[in-house]
């Protein structure tokens, strides 16, 4: 069975940590509503953002202090979360490392009930509901973090010759019309 590609949740990996450190916060509210704008155009009621390249301790405070001071964005775990004017919520994660995700995720889930699965999968998302269905990757396929296809069980990859300081709609609406245009099996085969 071939589903219609519908994209709720979409994640974009780019640019570096080090580089987001280098974001003003005009420039970071701007990222947020073009993200929130090309997603909600597409379907998407979510986005996160994940850096392809990690960096220090106080360049990651740096950034979520300027997510939540500059942007209107409120902590939650190691993210932080702004609601958009377009309606979209953006999860900004700076944790580079999927690997630590999933180890803070579960680290959540066994405080507090136990680790299962479907927990342990709701916690690597949140807050966001569901897994992304869309991963846009700014560069090569190397540029992706190698620990980022733990978490990504059914998302379509695709990869965009962009760096993170010239991202512009038009990549990713570029992006999504390729999504939508795909047939999605779910690890199924044609009949």
């Amino acid at each position: 069975m071939v589903a219609a590609a519908s994209l709720s949740h979409l994640l974009l990996c780019a640019g570096s940590v080090g580089e987001w450190a280098d974001t003003s916060p005009e420039q970071w509210r701007a990222r947020i509503d073009l993200v929130a704008r090309v997603a909600q155009a597409g379907g998407a009621e979510w986005a996160t953002i994940i850096p392809t390249h990690g960096g220090a301790d106080g360049e990651i405070e740096s950034i979520r202090h300027v997510l939540q001071t500059s942007c209107g964005g409120v902590r939650y775990a190691n993210r932080v979360v702004v609601l958009s004017e377009a309606g979209v919520t953006i999860i900004v994660d700076p944790l580079a490392d999927g690997k630590q995700r999933i180890v803070d995720a579960a680290a959540r889930v066994a405080s507090s009930s136990g680790i299962t699965e479907d927990r342990l999968s709701a916690a690597i998302t949140a807050p966001a509901p569901n897994e992304p269905d869309l991963v846009i990757v700014l560069g090569d396929a190397t540029t992706m973090p190698g620990s980022l296809v733990w978490e990504l069980a059914y998302a379509e990859l695709v990869f965009l010759d962009a760096p993170w300081t010239a991202l512009d709609a038009e990549h990713l609406e570029m992006a999504i019309d390729d999504f939508t245009r795909r047939d999605r099996r779910f690890g199924g085969v044609d009949s």
